[in-house]
């Protein structure tokens, strides 16, 4: 009788382990997230003035670091080092052609970012020969001056008529 008993408990609590290492693998698995907005409201007024300032190209914000970079080592270690260090970094804005071949990595700058890791970031997308223009949070330029940092002087842009008309 008395291994009966502790059969049925060994049994119980074997099952009562079960369930819970299942609920924490659930909860290990899933996780706790909720919605976060993709910009805050500086950087979608940004956005606004970036596609009003380049019709003819697509605006894409918040794009993944390690969507522009790959790790160029041949070494696994540091490949797997490199990966790492752009794993959770995000460009503000991209701009692509519409063809979608990568004119240059727009970064709205304001009293949160590091002149030194700003730097450091432009430099590994200038080895990948990427572009990064820059523009200041708190002196956000005109649509026409946008234009003309991000893709010069172009035949398709508007020009004042200053010659006399008869």
């Amino acid at each position: 009788m008395k291994i009966f008993i502790a059969i049925a408990i060994f049994a119980i609590l074997a099952a009562a382990l079960t369930v819970a290492m299942k609920r924490l693998q659930g909860k290990a698995r899933a996780g706790a997230y909720r919605a976060r907005k993709l910009m805050t409201e500086n950087e979608l007024e940004f956005f606004g003035r970036l596609v009003s300032a380049l019709p003819d190209h697509y605006v894409f914000p918040q794009v993944a670091m390690s969507a522009l970079l790959e790790a160029a080592s041949s070494d696994k270690k540091k490949s797997h080092s490199d990966r790492l260090r752009i794993a959770q970094q995000r460009a503000d804005y991209i701009i692509c052609t519409r063809s979608c071949d990568l004119v240059a990595v727009i970064e709205l700058d304001d009293r949160t970012h590091s002149a030194t890791k700003d730097q450091l970031r432009d430099s590994r997308l200038e080895q990948a020969g990427i572009r990064t223009v820059r523009f200041q949070s708190r002196s956000k330029p005109r649509a026409d001056a946008i234009r003309l940092a991000i893709v010069g002087p172009t035949a398709s842009a508007p020009t004042l008529d200053t010659a006399p008309h008869h």
